[in-house]
């Protein structure tokens, strides 16, 4: 019977606990007490700093292990580990990294840097943590033994140089004379075979992807070749026996020797580590390039559009005082001559004198004519009220027909047949501006061509709804445009073209005027016949105001720059009060434009005002549920109603997507105010 002193002494672990909380300290305690029977001696340490001089400098020796807190208040896991880094490239005792962060790539981060292993705060127990700390001592342990094998060994000892640069991989032996392998624990792990007995070496080769396969056997019969070098190196995935797909990074050396008197393998050392990880990062990594080169190059082009529309705004800004000024010199200037000229036709005695007053009196209209123009042009458009409503439109064609003249080629021709008794419901300034683009736009179409002529026309007409409208329609016989540029003419910062002058609206602002005023602008162009836009204005009824949206309100709780900015602008462009709401809270609007809704604001915000309309950006949403029961923010009662006042987009709508919808939206929130 064997004596007490010959029972082996429960072995005493000294542990460092690198961890600034006390809680997480009692516990990672409490977890290694209770997963072994393993005395331990405890070291702690609240900062980084601490812990590496309580690991460098205990007159014992460095410790059985080290437990690291990723996060630490002076610094994090990847500046401990290179301060405990020996001579030999290797941590001077094992590093067990825990981490509460859930990012998976800092588990290679920290083995990069030079821990055994890591492990989540979220996913840790007894028996994982012992496991960790456990396995990260066998691994340095043996990372150690390799490294001083390789020390002692010559250069030619290639399959033990390989091991020592894979240090803690998956090791497996191969035997070419019997032809058989037999794997690690890790190595089995990584190919999903038996540990520790011989196998078949088909047992791997039936594990390879069948993507790679022909990949493999190329290589694999280059490496078994006596004449070459017989190294094998790939990055290839295997296949499990449950169906999930694994990424390695593959190492083999090839030892040949005599075999029934002929040179040929004999032996050869296969060593893989998982890159499963890597590969995803590789691969979001790209992506997120991709994503960041079409980033780029939205935003570089966002940019030099801003930066033209600020010159082009400065520039407006001078020759609008210039314009105005000149305007109110025109008209003081022209009132004494007529003065002037009246005493003068009744002091003519000659039919020739009382002709060239005539005519002097036609420059005079022309010059009155255009002083009124250059007024009109110059108001800055944002002002809705600066200008009555274009009550009579024969009249406001004689004083804005020679602005839209002077922005034509010499050789085209302007024809306005507007008939009298027609009237709109926009302000003077914003229509002369919006009709002004559209001329000029044909004149820069048609500048190359001989002749040509721009017309500029209107027609009474009614709407679908029944009320009475007038059609102003710009048509020209230039080149017209493809089918691709009508369907993009009214996108912000579309361009076909650059332009010297330019009144810095663009097609995407003549809408947003037209929009605001409750209108629908339209165009029909064929390559080679020209273009017609089409601007339907709500007719001027007797005792009918000038029409505002200043009453509308709407917010914005999108934090995506891009859309963010669109939005912004459409509801600028429709004269609406609009305010970036970011706070998880219901806004007090007419509109909320917003992205990925909490269902239950959303509930309330619809549930407090049936007037109250709704764009989502997330294409999802349909289909998603509150946090409350499952159900969707509009199930149930008023089904139809709430449905009816939301519009799903997509996360990234097209320009023209998200103005549609804001401009329904808007004109179903408040009818009257929009003239609809």
């Amino acid at each position: 019977m064997k004596s007490d002193a010959s029972v082996a002494p429960v072995p005493m672990w000294r542990v460092v606990i690198i961890e600034d909380s006390p809680e997480d300290r009692d516990e990672l305690r409490r977890l290694l007490l209770k997963g072994s029977d393993r005395r331990y001696q405890f070291v702690e340490a609240q900062t980084g700093a601490a812990g590496v001089r309580a690991v460098l400098e205990d007159p014992d020796g460095p410790p059985d292990c080290v437990l690291l807190d990723y996060t630490l208040p002076d610094i994090d896991a990847l500046e401990v580990l290179p301060a405990v880094i020996g001579p030999d490239g290797l941590t001077i005792c094992p590093f067990v990294v825990v981490t509460g962060i859930a990012d998976m790539r800092l588990g290679p981060a920290v083995l990069r840097a030079g821990a055994q292993d890591f492990i989540g705060k979220d996913w840790m127990t007894a028996e994982s943590l012992t496991r960790a700390i456990e396995n990260a001592a066998e691994r340095w342990a043996m990372t150690r033994e390799l490294q001083a094998r390789a020390a002692a060994l010559k250069a030619g000892q290639h399959q033990l140089q390989l091991a020592v640069e894979l240090a803690g991989l998956g090791v497996t032996r191969i035997d070419y004379c019997t032809n058989t392998v037999v794997l690690d624990s890790i190595a089995a792990e990584l190919f999903g075979l038996q540990a520790g007995v011989p196998l078949p070496r088909s047992a791997i080769d039936d594990t390879f992807h069948p993507d790679d396969a022909a990949e493999i056997s190329r290589l694999m019969n280059h490496s078994l070749d006596p004449a070459g070098d017989g190294c094998f190196v790939m990055e290839h995935r295997v296949v499990h026996g449950d169906g999930s797909i694994r990424w390695q990074s593959v190492k083999k050396q090839v030892v040949f020797g005599d075999v029934g008197g002929v040179r040929g393998p004999v032996a050869g050392i296969l060593a893989a580590v998982d890159i499963t990880e890597r590969k995803a990062a590789e691969r979001e990594l790209a992506r997120h390039r991709e994503d960041l080169q079409r980033e780029v190059e939205t935003r570089t082009a966002e940019l030099a559009a801003s930066t033209v529309a600020l010159h082009t705004s400065e520039r407006l800004a001078a020759l609008g005082t210039l314009a105005a000024g000149l305007g109110h010199d025109i008209a003081n200037l022209t009132m004494p001559i007529r003065t002037r000229l009246e005493l003068l036709n009744a002091a003519c005695t000659t039919d020739g004198a009382r002709e060239d007053l005539a005519a002097i009196r036609e420059a005079l209209d022309h010059l009155s004519n255009l002083s009124a123009g250059m007024r009109l042009m110059a108001i800055d458009p944002e002002r809705g009220e600066a200008s009555p409503p274009a009550a009579d439109l024969k009249l406001w064609c004689v004083e804005t027909s020679q602005i839209f003249r002077a922005a034509l080629p010499r050789q085209i021709q302007l024809k306005c047949d507007v008939p009298g008794g027609l009237g709109v419901n926009i302000p003077r300034h914003w229509l002369a501006q919006a009709v002004f683009n559209l001329v000029q736009n044909a004149g820069e179409a048609m500048a190359a061509r001989p002749a040509g002529t721009v017309r500029v026309t209107a027609e009474a007409a009614t709407s679908d709804a029944g009320a009475p409208v007038v059609k102003v329609q710009v048509s020209d016989d230039g080149p017209g445009m493809s089918a691709e540029v009508v369907a993009r003419c009214f996108e912000p910062y579309f361009s076909t073209k650059g332009r010297a002058i330019c009144t810095g609206m663009g097609l995407g602002m003549v809408r947003g005027i037209v929009d605001s005023a409750g209108g629908t602008v339209a165009v029909r162009s064929v390559p080679g016949e020209g273009t017609t836009f089409t601007l339907t204005l709500p007719a001027v009824v007797s005792g009918q105001a000038a029409h505002a949206n200043a009453a509308l309100m709407a917010a914005v709780t999108v934090k995506s720059q891009r859309e963010a900015a669109l939005a912004m602008m459409f509801l600028g462009q429709l004269k609406v009060r609009t305010s970036r709401h970011l706070e998880p809270s219901v806004p007090e609007v007419s509109l909320w434009v917003v992205e990925r809704p909490d269902p239950a604001l959303l509930r309330a915000y619809l549930g407090h005002d049936r007037e109250r309309r709704v764009v989502v950006l997330d294409r999802g949403f349909d289909s998603a549920a509150s946090d409350t029961g499952g159900q969707k923010p509009w199930d149930g009662q008023g089904l139809n109603d709430l449905n009816a006042r939301m519009t799903v987009l997509s996360p990234s709508p097209s320009p023209g997507e998200l103005r549609n919808a804001i401009t329904q939206a808007i004109r179903a929130s408040a009818p009257t105010a929009l003239g609809t």
